[in-house]
């Protein structure tokens, strides 16, 4: 038996997935209405991505080109019958009569059985987004009515209006990076310091990946750390052959962490994780798959939040982070201009790397060390010579602080971080694709004008004008808010997607006042150095 077509992908899936010696029988409906044909079909070697079918009768011969394959779950599968989008990748060939066909699913087959149980939720969330929109498009009809009473504050909130639905509409035209069957040495680089509780789960899970295992490392580098996490490394590294682990005797910086992993590793691919990330089993999969392309230089992957059920900050967040990644990426990644890839979960390849390890190891900015941004300032130096994509498919999951103070101060710590590497960026982004260069340049001015605006829609009208003059602000502020909740429903089906209000509320009273706080202390690292 032999296979034609995509033979090498095919194989190298049957490696990274279990398939079940049971036969199946289900319908294909192949080929698009009015040519759409039906038939009954023997489903063998059923896996997460694929499957063999055989068509009844065998003297029936499909082409080979690949087609659009509808296959009908069987209840017992999914519960309810269900329709399951597929591309026919191959022919086997058995006695020279091609018969028997090679099947992958566009998606893994949990993760469509999902969607497809969803799907009015999502219907009804997607007329609700719409609706949304169009709300907020006829409520700006009321600054150009009102452009000349105060027409400085009606081009801020038209051009932001126009920022945010450009996002929405091009997050909307994003599509996730093509399955190429891509296969490279792959290093996985985490930087380690007082992590005892978590590291041992991260590493686990890499191991646990759908990636082959001659094909994968792990570099660990612990930094100083005060704790046991030495010690579970060392347990670890017993346990994993493909573990290695390195240590700094005094806590240097997570970026000199990261340097040290990128010159020992021995991947093609380095994917930089923090300590208390969970990829998914996929993750590693998917973020390697645009490396096919020689200009692609870096991916950020898609970060979810670890919602705990005591901690009000992470159900905040997980809103926020999807945001922050499925909108504002995936338009970034329309163009290949993503700006931050997120240190949770990223990958880049070796040899972009190593040409400007040195020059980021010891950057410095108002002849201070810049001790933390790690990961912004890598996408600035990659940004320069490659495109960076972004890749909603390949998720992990990270945990966020629980107390305010622990969490303010990481929000004072990447602003720090945008404020430097924006100056930088700035510089070099007009080389980019026109429209994404002006959409960078908006981006920033309406995240430097903002706090502005909240503090004469706040304070300044109550006291001057009006006691009720901030409500045409708020109100404006919890419908674009409303419309992202609604999108991240409509991605998730989460139940907290109204958390997303409440982070309109701590944005407007803290975050954007927090980016002048920022600017004036750039300089001030010597807490933010991990």
């Amino acid at each position: 038996m032999k296979l034609k077509n995509n033979a090498m992908m095919e194989i190298s899936e049957k490696r990274r997935h279990a398939r079940s010696s049971q036969e199946l029988t289900a319908n294909l409906r192949v080929g698009k209405w009015p040519q759409r044909r039906h038939f009954r079909a023997k489903i063998q070697n059923l896996s997460a991505n694929g499957f063999c079918v055989e068509i009844e009768p065998t003297s029936i011969h499909l082409s080979s080109e690949p087609v659009l394959i509808s296959w009908l779950v069987p209840p017992s599968l999914a519960g309810s019958t269900t329709a399951i989008p597929a591309t026919m990748s191959g022919v086997f060939v058995h006695n020279g009569v091609p018969h028997t066909y090679g099947i992958r699913l566009d998606r893994l087959l949990d993760e469509q059985i999902r969607h497809n149980q969803v799907r009015w939720r999502k219907i009804l969330a997607a007329g609700g987004t719409a609706l949304l929109a169009i709300l907020i498009g006829i409520l700006k009809v009321r600054n150009v009515v009102s452009f000349w009473y105060s027409p400085l504050i009606q081009i801020y909130s038209l051009i932001t209006a126009a920022y945010i639905l450009s996002r929405i509409a091009l997050s909307m035209a994003y599509k996730e990076p093509e399955d190429r069957g891509v296969l490279k040495k792959v290093s996985i680089i985490v930087s380690v310091k007082n992590e005892e509780g978590h590291i041992a789960d991260t590493i686990r899970r890499c191991f646990q990946s759908n990636y082959p295992a001659d094909l994968l490392e792990v570099l660990v580098i612990d930094d100083g750390s005060t704790d046991r996490t030495w010690t579970v490394l060392s347990q670890l590294e017993a346990e994993s052959p493909s573990l290695r682990i390195f240590r700094f005797k005094r806590n240097k910086g997570k970026r000199h962490a990261m340097a040290v992993g990128v010159q020992e590793a021995k991947g093609e691919i380095v994917v930089f994780m923090d300590s208390d990330v969970q990829v998914d089993p996929e993750g590693l999969y998917r973020i390697v798959q645009p490396f096919g392309d020689p200009t692609v230089g870096a991916v950020a992957g898609h970060t979810q939040v670890i919602i705990e059920p005591q901690n009000f900050i992470s159900k905040m967040e997980s809103v926020r982070y999807f945001v922050s990644q499925r909108i504002m990426k995936a338009a970034e990644g329309v163009f290949g201009t993503v700006t931050c890839c997120p240190g949770p979960f990223s990958a880049y390849r070796r040899e972009a790397v190593l040409k400007v390890l040195r020059p980021w190891l010891e950057q410095t900015f108002l002849g201070s060390a810049a001790t933390f941004g790690d990961d912004r300032s890598l996408t600035n130096y990659i940004l320069r010579n490659y495109r960076v994509l972004y890749h909603f498919g390949a998720r992990c999951g990270t945990y966020v602080p629980d107390r305010w103070p622990t969490f303010f101060r990481q929000q004072l710590r990447w602003k720090k971080s945008w404020v430097r590497e924006t100056t930088i960026a700035s510089r070099f982004m007009f080389r980019e694709n026109a429209f994404a260069a002006i959409s960078y340049y908006v981006g920033v001015i309406v995240t430097l004008v903002s706090p502005l605006v909240v503090l004469r829609a706040f304070i300044y009208s109550p006291l001057f004008l009006s006691s009720h003059a901030y409500l045409p602000y708020l109100a404006g502020l919890f419908l674009v808010f409303l419309l992202l909740g609604l999108i991240y429903y409509y991605h998730t089906q989460s139940r907290y997607w109204y958390y997303g209000l409440v982070f309109a509320v701590v944005y407007s009273w803290f975050f954007s006042l927090q980016t002048y706080y920022a600017l004036l202390t750039v300089r001030k690292n010597h807490w933010g150095t991990r």
